[in-house]
């Protein structure tokens, strides 16, 4: 009976490395093209772009930035200035929402950034589940 008895976890036979399952690839051995990583910064997760070499655009100036002009929604055809004037709080949805135009956003994030530094007071939105929701 003892000649049967195996440890948990012990490899069976004499080689370490683990025989592959019939009709399943074999394992791989060389390390997978993928970039190393990257530091993370000290606030946020870890950062990698798709592209290799590829340079995010400059953020357009504050005026740049107040000239844009909303093509959608509740404000179609009004400036983001005109917008942070009478509704901060929709340059900061914009900021964080949309996804479809990457300069709008970026527009955006620096009207943010400017009212941020003013100080401007932005009313909070509720969450889906603080609106009285019941599930």
């Amino acid at each position: 009976m003892s000649h049967t008895y195996r440890a948990r976890n012990q490899v069976l036979g004499g080689s370490s490395r683990r025989a592959t399952l019939p009709g399943q690839p074999p394992s791989r051995n060389d390390p997978i093209g993928r970039e190393p990583p990257r530091a993370s910064t000290p606030t946020g997760p870890l950062v990698r772009d798709r592209l290799r070499h590829f340079r995010r655009p400059p953020a357009p100036t504050l005026n740049e930035a107040e000239a844009t002009v909303i093509e959608f929604g509740k404000f179609h055809g009004h400036t983001l200035g005109q917008i942070a004037a009478f509704e901060p709080s929709y340059i900061d949805w914009l900021a964080g929402t949309v996804s479809h135009d990457p300069d709008l956003v970026q527009a955006a994030r620096a009207i943010q950034a400017d009212l941020d530094r003013r100080g401007v007071a932005r009313r909070a939105h509720a969450s889906a589940e603080g609106r009285g929701r019941s599930a």
